[in-house]
């Protein structure tokens, strides 16, 4: 063993496809993922689309901020708390699970950064926030897909594609959106996470 780890011969091409598919291996049964993550956001944005919803139409007062601050900070604090709990080297080590979890802070931080920064701009576009919202999450189920294993996650990712389609062809962007945002976040987000989580626990 040590005199592998020191041997210094350079790998030919197949050595590093075989590493490559070695450590997405042994990455599947940990990212094929308790399904918490989805589950959280998926919960959380269910609320926050229909509170939105209900402000918008006068059931509730006028707000934003008042929303997505929130919920944005109990995502991120017990994202960060979750982390905290999972050891280091599951966290870094593997190469399933890095591309996993860096497809989905690239969703959190895009989208974060986009609404902080045009909320303080007086420039926040609520079609836009949909269009980059639903183009990262479809990418990010993608990459998921191709990293587990599970493939019908692949038709999730279509799922929010297929609202990305449908939000773009809207010439008139009203307040109705915000439910549609609330039934995808329930169906594409934390339904799959109950899925994930049910196969995890089960050991498949």
């Amino acid at each position: 063993m040590v005199n592998d780890l020191n041997d210094d011969r350079p790998m030919n091409p197949a050595d590093d496809l075989a590493l490559i598919r070695q450590m997405m291996e042994a990455g599947r049964d940990r990212v094929a993922v308790s399904g918490v993550h989805f589950i959280l956001w998926g919960m959380l944005l269910t609320i926050a689309f229909f509170v939105q919803y209900l402000s918008v139409y006068g059931y509730l007062p006028p707000m934003m901020v008042e929303i997505w601050a929130p919920m944005f900070a109990i995502g991120w604090g017990i994202e960060f708390w979750l982390a905290r709990r999972c050891p280091p080297p599951t966290r870094t080590s593997n190469l399933a699970v890095v591309a996993h979890s860096s497809a989905w802070t690239v969703v959190g931080l895009g989208t974060l950064v986009y609404f902080a920064v045009s909320v303080l701009t007086k420039t926040f576009d609520p079609k836009a926030i949909t269009l980059l919202s639903a183009a990262l999450m479809g990418g990010a189920y993608w990459v998921t897909a191709v990293v587990t294993g599970v493939r019908w996650l692949k038709y999730i990712a279509l799922g929010w594609w297929a609202v990305l389609a449908y939000a773009t062809s809207l010439t008139v962007y009203d307040g109705e959106m915000l439910l549609v945002m609330a039934a995808a976040s329930a169906l594409l987000l934390t339904l799959p996470g109950f899925v994930m989580r049910r196969l995890y626990n089960s050991g498949e």
